[in-house]
């Protein structure tokens, strides 16, 4: 078993707690016994000494699932979160199975982790039926992991295995102390990611939830708005398309169809993964841009955009873009902005939540760089493409509608939606809100 792994990053200290809790507690010289002891005899939830329910190995096996998907780090989930559950009774009934083997104590330390967890699989052939290959992954790695603890405690806790298996006894002592040596002098790349990605997260909370609307001048009005108070939900409808030469599709009847039921702008990306969005001029493009971003940061209960959890966006302006000698590639995303984190981002973490399928790239602005630049826009926009091609990323890049030509990146797989000029309902919030 590679040391390296074995753990699942889980070192000593937390799984050999828990791994104890399988079995009864002895009192004073027990361990000096002068023969292998029975598993059955061992655990500590069979027979009388039980002392541990079902409940409590559920719990305990729910445990280990949890810490291991916390040292993955966000979007590195081994599992999908709703499969946490599948992965802990698999795990317990495994656990559990140690009670049904027969053997005792020093064959265990003499089969080893691999071969005891193999053996305990194979005992609970149904633990594992339904479960998906990831979880099952996740499910064969956890009871390995615990294996290697339990084959060390029996060690431990006899004088008789560590006198007769001495070879393998300081082995197990030498496997122990490599795995929490790589973990301590290798500290995980996911963790680092998930402290910057709070950081992160928590910043554009601050930088976006404001922002500053012009031509308003009323006595003593702040410089800034809060964009909860600000923001009016935008409506957007598919963008009107003609085929090449230049006819509108009709339908069987020869008849031109009727218009697209407009949707909530915000929650094009729920459905797509890549928009165009065009907008005349203060339509509210880069302020949708802002709510999308700070949708982002916020916990499903407490936004109109929960499909936007768990996402890192990037608000990339154009215009910002273009005055640097490049334009970026995803390290230099945040310095390219101004973000002041940048300098404290871990080395590789905006290639890997890219990677990782979690970015919410927002391009803003196509119609603020000069006609010549764009071209070169077009060229950096399918760079990130092709670099990312298979990752679920989200993209949003706004226009106004003269600016590029139609379908500029249908060859992208980009749909294209176009803002809708204020509704009866919108202008009506609109009063109420400002005027009331």
């Amino acid at each position: 078993m590679d040391p390296s792994t074995a753990g699942v990053r889980l070192a000593s200290a937390v799984v050999g707690p828990l791994v104890r809790k399988l079995f009864v507690r002895e009192g004073p010289g027990a361990a000096l016994t002068g023969a292998p002891v029975r598993l059955s005899a061992l655990v500590s939830f069979r027979g009388e000494k039980r002392t541990l329910t079902a409940k409590d190995l559920h719990q305990l096996a729910a445990e280990l699932v949890r810490r291991a998907v916390d040292a993955a780090g966000p979007g590195e989930r081994p599992v999908p979160a709703d499969e946490d559950t599948a992965v802990a009774d698999a795990l317990a009934a495994s656990l559990g199975a140690l009670g049904d083997l027969d053997m005792d104590d020093a064959q265990a330390v003499q089969l080893g982790a691999t071969a005891l967890a193999a053996r305990l699989t194979a005992a609970a052939p149904h633990a594992t039926r339904d479960l998906s290959q990831g979880a099952e992954e996740l499910h064969r790695t956890l009871l390995t992991t615990s294996c290697l603890h339990i084959v060390h405690f029996f060690t431990q806790r006899s004088t008789f295995v560590a006198r007769t298996l001495v070879q393998q006894s300081r082995g197990l002592d030498t496997l122990i102390d490599r795995v929490d040596t790589l973990i301590a002098r290798q500290p995980s790349v996911h963790a680092a990611d998930a402290v910057f990605a709070r950081d992160y997260l928590r910043y554009i909370a601050r930088k976006h939830s404001r922002l500053t609307i012009y031509g308003i001048d009323l006595t003593n009005s702040p410089d800034r708005w809060p964009l909860d108070a600000a923001y009016l939900s935008l409506r957007a409808a598919p963008r009107h398309h003609t085929d090449p030469g230049g006819l509108t599709h009709l339908d069987g009847l020869g008849a031109e169809p009727a218009p697209p039921p407009l949707e909530p702008a915000d929650r094009a990306l729920a459905h797509l993964d890549r928009v165009l969005l065009r907008g005349v001029a203060g339509s509210g493009k880069s302020t949708l841009v802002q709510w999308l971003a700070v949708g982002c940061t916020r916990e499903p209960a407490e936004t109109p955009l929960p499909h936007l959890y768990g996402r890192i966006p990037f608000v990339l302006p154009l215009r910002t873009l273009h005055r640097a000698d490049a334009l970026p590639t995803p390290d230099r995303f945040l310095s390219t902005v101004g973000c002041p984190l940048a300098g404290s981002q871990p080395p590789g973490w905006a290639e890997r939540v890219l990677t990782a399928g979690r970015g919410l790239l927002l391009v803003d602005g196509l119609d603020e760089i000069p006609e010549a630049d764009r071209r070169r826009t077009l060229d950096w926009l399918r760079d990130l493409l092709d670099a990312f091609p298979d990752s679920p990323n989200l993209w949003m890049v706004t226009t106004r509608p003269s600016a590029v030509r139609e379908d500029w990146l249908a060859a992208e797989n980009f749909t294209e939606q176009t803002l809708a000029p204020m509704g009866r309902e919108e202008v009506a919030a609109f009063i109420a809100r400002w005027h009331a």
